[in-house]
């Protein structure tokens, strides 16, 4: 989901290689007239009203860069709105994979009573995306390491059914998410200090696994060659330790949904 972004991370988003998030097929007039050695850019953002943090029952209203550069020879590729930023490095026909950078939501101090916050982090990893059917069914699995204090490592698998019917693109499919302990304790866990000084909620510790299921859906309208319009929502339920949390239990809500609005411009860099 995305979360605000500080404004080192919009300089990090406008200087990536690749970013698969919102990346539909924008910019696919122009590439026809360009030159075989010019570049296709796409540069967008979104708006989104989801949940405050993991786990929250109050939602908030959040912003998310996306980036996109290919060459004007190549076709633009279809991404989710919940893809993370990734290139590829590699490309075997329908298979793909390379470097994956991500962003991780944090939970503001003071908004569960004795439960310390937590502050956003960079994520990276790299991802693996395969289509069975081309152009018509994506699978991919998405890989991230959390850097600094929050740490963590998580896990991402998707499919998406896509369908293009002239200027619109469709798609939906299914999500499941996993995470390792130290990420399920940093985002669910309770200390027994933290239990101490709520005094209504017993320390908990939550093992790895199955953090949520869930779907997510796009349509995409190509304006005009140059300019792309995204609506997309996202439902999902958070499962095993991280539904038991006292956190999502008590203070919270097993049920997380974003809904948002994305634009995008292409344009032509080279002769």
């Amino acid at each position: 989901m995305a979360r605000p972004l500080p404004a080192l991370l919009l300089m990090l988003a406008v200087s990536a290689p690749s970013c698969g998030a919102q990346a539909q097929d924008a910019g696919t007039a122009s590439s026809t007239s360009a030159a075989a050695d010019a570049w296709i850019v796409t540069l967008g953002g979104s708006f989104s009203l989801g949940p405050s943090f993991d786990g929250a029952r109050t939602f908030g209203p959040f912003f998310s860069p996306s980036f996109d550069i290919r060459r004007a020879d190549e076709p633009a590729t279809f991404g989710a709105p919940d893809d993370n930023f990734g290139f590829s490095l590699f490309n075997l026909g329908a298979f793909s994979l390379g470097p994956l950078a991500g962003i991780r939501e944090g939970r503001p101090s003071g908004v569960l009573p004795g439960l310390p916050g937590y502050s956003w982090a960079l994520e990276g990893g790299g991802f693996a995306e395969y289509w069975p059917i081309a152009g018509i069914l994506r699978t991919r699995v998405e890989v991230l390491q959390g850097l600094g204090s929050s740490g963590g490592l998580a896990a991402n698998l998707s499919a998406d059914v896509v369908q293009k019917q002239g200027l619109f693109t469709w798609s939906i499919g299914p999500r499941l998410s996993l995470a390792d302990s130290a990420l399920m304790q940093t985002e669910f866990g309770v200390s027994p200090l933290a239990a101490a000084l709520n005094g209504h909620i017993a320390a908990y510790a939550p093992d790895g696994g199955i953090k949520s299921v869930g779907l997510t859906s796009s349509l995409s309208y190509e304006v005009s060659p140059d300019w792309t319009t995204t609506l997309y929502g996202s439902y999902q339920r958070l499962a095993g330790a991280a539904a038991a949390s006292p956190v999502t239990t008590l203070s919270g809500s097993p049920n997380q949904i974003t809904i948002g609005v994305g634009f995008e411009h292409s344009f032509v860099l080279g002769p």
